[in-house]
C-alpha cells in the first residue's frame, strides 16, 4: 500500500477529498492531513509518502512553494496540484516544479480522481522498480569496485592498460595526485562506498574491505603539491579514526610512503603491510608508519633463530633447558624482528618439531595437538610474540619429561642419563661410561644421539650448566667454585659454555638473580 498526503486549508475539500472514492481501491492509503505547506514540511519530517494532493493557494506556504521545497528534499514524491478556474494560472508553475498533474476542485468526480489515482499508482510502482534496478546496479558496481581494488592492492593487474580498461569499465576513481595507502588491523567498519571516477574531490579515500579482520584505506591528494601536507593529512585522518572507534575496540595502523597513482598501489600496500607488521614486536592499538632506510630490519644471525637448539633442549627432558632455550628464542625473534613471512616459516617449523618429540617421547595428546594449531592459527594474522611464547612454555611442560622416567628411551640410555646425573661432577668420559654399561665407545655415542637427539658432551654440559645456575645463587660461590663442583677442568670453557646454552655471561645470570 502507498501512502498519501492531503495537504488543503479548507476542511470540506479535505473531507470531500478522502471521501469520494475508497483510496485503498487504488492502492493508497492516507495516512496524513496538513493544513498548509509549512504543516505538510513538518509532518513529512516524520512520515514517508509517495503521493501528496496539495491545494495551490494557501495561508502561510502556498502549494508553488511545498511543490518546490518537497522536491527539492525528495525527488520521488509525486505531486497533484489542487486549483480553481481563477488560480489556473498557478498550474502551470506547479508543473514547471515538478507536479505530475492536476485537478479542479469544483469539477472534482469520482471517475476523474480514480483514473488520476490509477495513473499515479502506475508511475510510483515504475519509480520504486527503477530505483530498485538502479540500486542492484551500483551494489554491482560497487562490489566489482572493490574486487578491483584488491587486485590493484596484491598487484595482479599487470600492464597499465589492464588496469585503465578495468578502472574504466566500472568507473574507478583514477586519481592521479600523491597517494598513500593504509592498512586497518582490527574490527572496522568502513563507512563510505567507493566513489565514482565521476565524483571529483579535492580528496578522494577508498575503503576496501580484505578481510573481517582487515581493512584498507587509500586516500589520495589530486591537487595537493606538497607531499609533506599529504602524509601529515592522512597520519592526521586515521588518527581520529583510531580514536573514534576505541570504545569499539582497538585498531592498528600501517601507513605507506607516497605514490602516484594506480600503478603505484601494490608497492604502497607492502610498505603498509611492512610497518603493520612492527606491530607484532612493538604491540598492537598504535600507528606505524614505514621507513625505507630500515624496513628490512636487522638481519637476525641465522644461529641465533635456529630452533634446533630449542628441540634438543626438548628432547633432553629438562622442563629448565626448554624454558631456558624458549627465552633465548624469542630474545632472538625480538632483537632480529624477523618479517611476518619468516616468522610464519619459523613456527610452523617449530610446531612440526614439537609434534615430532612428542610422539617420539609418548607425550603426544590432543592437548598438544591442539595448542600448535592454536599457534600456526595465531601467526596467520599479527601474532602476539609474548602469548605464542606463552604457549611454547606451556608445551615444554606437557611435552618434556625426565628422560630417566621415559618409556620411550632405550633402557642403556636410561642408564647412561641416570648415571650422568649422579656423576656430573666427575670427569665423565663416553669410555668411562661405555665400560659401566659394557658397551663399545661407538655404539653408546651414536646410540646416544639418535636417541636423546643430542652428542654426549652436549648432554652432559647441559646437564652441568642446569646445576651450576643453581649454586651461582649462592653468592658466597665464587665462579671458579662453582666450575669445580660441576665437572668443569677450566673456569674459562664453563663461562664459554655458560653464555652458548644460556645466553648471557655468568655476571649478567648473577644479577638477574
Amino acid at each position: 500500500m502507498l501512502n498519501a498526503m492531503i495537504v488543503e486549508d479548507n476542511a470540506i475539500y479535505r473531507y470531500a477529498i478522502k471521501s469520494i472514492i475508497r483510496w485503498e481501491d487504488y492502492g493508497f492509503q492516507i495516512v496524513s492531513e496538513a493544513l498548509n505547506g509549512v504543516h505538510a514540511l513538518d509532518l513529512l519530517q516524520h512520515q514517508h509518502v509517495d503521493l501528496i494532493v496539495t491545494d495551490i493557494s494557501m495561508p502561510e506556504m502556498n502549494g508553488i512553494d511545498l511543490i518546490q521545497q518537497v522536491k527539492q528534499q525528495d525527488a520521488s514524491i509525486k505531486i497533484v496540484a489542487l486549483s480553481s478556474f481563477d488560480d489556473f494560472r498557478f498550474v502551470k508553475e506547479a508543473l514547471k516544479l515538478g507536479a505530475e498533474d492536476y485537478l479542479l476542485k469544483h469539477d472534482l468526480e469520482p471517475d476523474t480522481l480514480q483514473q488520476l489515482l490509477q495513473q499515479m499508482n502506475v508511475k510510483i510502482l515504475q519509480d520504486h522498480e527503477q530505483r530498485k534496478q538502479a540500486n542492484i546496479r551500483e551494489a554491482n558496481l560497487q562490489e566489482m569496485r572493490c574486487i578491483l581494488g584488491r587486485k590493484l592492492l596484491l598487484g595482479e593487474l599487470k600492464t597499465a592498460q589492464e588496469i585503465e580498461d578495468q578502472a574504466s569499465a566500472v568507473r574507478f576513481p583514477k586519481a592521479s595526485g600523491p597517494t598513500v595507502v593504509m592498512i586497518i588491523d582490527g574490527l572496522f567498519n568502513p563507512i563510505a562506498p567507493i566513489p565514482s571516477s565521476e565524483m571529483p574531490n579535492e580528496q578522494i579515500t577508498v575503503t576496501i574491505p580484505i578481510s573481517n579482520q582487515r581493512t584498507v584505506m587509500v586516500t589520495a591528494f589530486p591537487h595537493e603539491k606538497s607531499e609533506r601536507k599529504c602524509s601529515e593529512e592522512a597520519f592526521r585522518q586515521v588518527s581520529a579514526m583510531v580514536n573514534r572507534f576505541k570504545e569499539e575496540g582497538s585498531l592498528t595502523v600501517g601507513i605507506s610512503l607516497l605514490g602516484y597513482g594506480l600503478k603505484d598501489w601494490p608497492t604502497l600496500y607492502k610498505q603498509a603491510e611492512r610497518a603493520l607488521e612492527q606491530s607484532i614486536y612493538e604491540g598492537l592499538g598504535q600507528i606505524y608508519t614505514y621507513a625505507a632506510k630500515n624496513a628490512q630490519g636487522a638481519e637476525p644471525e641465522r644461529d641465533s633463530l635456529s630452533i634446533q637448539k630449542l628441540a634438543a633442549a626438548m628432547r633432553s627432558g629438562f622442563v629448565a633447558d626448554a624454558e631456558a632455550q624458549t627465552e633465548l628464542f624469542f630474545q632472538s625473534l625480538n632483537q632480529g624482528k624477523p618479517p611476518l613471512a619468516e616468522l610464519k616459516r619459523l613456527f610452523v617449523e617449530l610446531t612440526g618439531l614439537i609434534t615430532t618429540i612428542a610422539r617420539e617421547r609418548g607425550t603426544l595428546s590432543e592437548k598438544v595437538e591442539l595448542a600448535c594449531r592454536q599457534i600456526n592459527h595465531m601467526i596467520e594474522t599479527l601474532p602476539s610474540l609474548p602469548l605464542i611464547k606463552q604457549k611454547i612454555l606451556a608445551l615444554n611442560k606437557e611435552v618434556v619429561s625426565s628422560p630417566v622416567e621415559n618409556p620411550m628411551l632405550r633402557k642403556e640410555i636410561q642408564a647412561a642419563i641416570a648415571y650422568i646425573e649422579q656423576h656430573y661432577a666427575e670427569d665423565i668420559t663416553v669410555a668411562q661410561l661405555a665400560d659401566v654399561l659394557h658397551l663399545s665407545s661407538n655404539y653408546l655415542s651414536n646410540l646416544f644421539k639418535m636417541e636423546t637427539g643430542m652428542r654426549f658432551v652436549e648432554y652432559v654440559n647441559r646437564c652441568r650448566i642446569r646445576k651450576a645456575k643453581l649454586l651461582l645463587r649462592d653468592v658466597s660461590l665464587k665462579v671458579y667454585e662453582v666450575a669445580e663442583k660441576t665437572g668443569f677442568q677450566e673456569t674459562s670453557y664453563f663461562c664459554k659454555v655458560f653464555k652458548e646454552l644460556e645466553g648471557k655471561t655468568v655476571k649478567e645470570y648473577r644479577s638477574d638473580c
